[in-house]
């Protein structure tokens, strides 16, 4: 079964309090970690949705990029001008090898980054789990609480009646056992998940920053040696010019393209 990272989220419902049994202050410390929680996954899930998407626009850009070079690869125009030609073949070329390149990156952010990520949201089905089993401890301890007040009300004090009554009580009281043991399990074991959510998370950042440090590098390295800058000496930041000075070139070269017969209205 394919994983959609569009899917609902596992955790989503906040623990129920069970006053007078739990505290306010253990109620709310359990509020608070299941809060956090539900935080966390939803932007997991957003970080892995925003990297499918990225995968995809880099991948989409690159066939463009690679349909554009064929097309004037096998253009008769290409072929009337050596020099032209040339730009053009080379231009192919650096296209050919980015296009491995793309494919190498978006497998490695893949393995690196929405896997990993896809193995941590799974740890939030078991919260979850944990969470709905509190859920019905939290019911059944209210259910056998309620029924001991009732009988505790009634003015009746028949041996049936007492014995009626001490069974409740007896089975409220191992409800009761049972919620405080696994909200007490909670309250020691979601904190230290969310503490060591960041170490998990770390190597995956990581990761992606390296596969994009050697994406975005060797691109720049192949488009700067098809286009050198003069002056340049060989490296992508010596091949950088002042803002101001890009910015005149990028409008000087935009009245050039203004001023084509194929651009001027008609």
């Amino acid at each position: 079964m394919t994983w959609n990272p569009l899917k609902k989220n596992h955790l989503t419902q906040r623990p129920t309090p069970a006053p007078p049994l739990l505290s306010h202050v253990e109620d709310r410390e359990l509020d608070v970690a299941v809060q956090r929680l539900i935080y966390v996954e939803d932007t997991i899930r957003k970080l892995t949705k925003e990297m499918k998407k990225y995968i995809e626009a880099v991948v989409n850009l690159d066939r463009a990029d690679q349909r554009l070079t064929l097309n004037l690869t096998t253009c008769g125009l290409a072929h009337l001008n050596d020099e032209f030609r040339k730009v053009v073949e080379d231009y192919h070329s650096v296209t050919t090898q980015i296009g491995k390149t793309v494919q190498e990156m978006a497998v490695l952010c893949q393995k690196t980054f929405i896997e990993p990520l896809k193995k941590l949201r799974d740890e939030f089905a078991l919260i979850a789990a944990a969470i709905a089993k509190r859920e019905e401890l939290v019911a059944a301890w209210r259910n056998y609480y309620n029924r001991v007040r009732k009988l505790q009300e009634k003015k009746d004090r028949t041996a049936s009646h007492i014995a009626k009554l001490e069974r409740e009580r007896r089975a409220e009281e191992a409800a009761a056992k049972d919620l405080k043991t696994v909200h007490a399990q909670l309250l020691v074991e979601l904190p230290t998940f969310l503490d060591k959510r960041l170490e998990y998370i770390k190597p995956s950042i990581h990761a992606l920053i390296m596969v994009q440090l050697d994406y975005y590098g060797s691109t720049t390295k192949l488009f700067t040696h098809l286009m050198p800058i003069p002056n340049a000496l060989g490296s992508p930041s010596s091949a950088m010019v002042p803002e101001d000075e890009y910015q005149q070139t990028v409008a000087n070269q935009m009245n050039r393209i203004r001023a084509l017969t194929i651009v001027k209205n008609h």
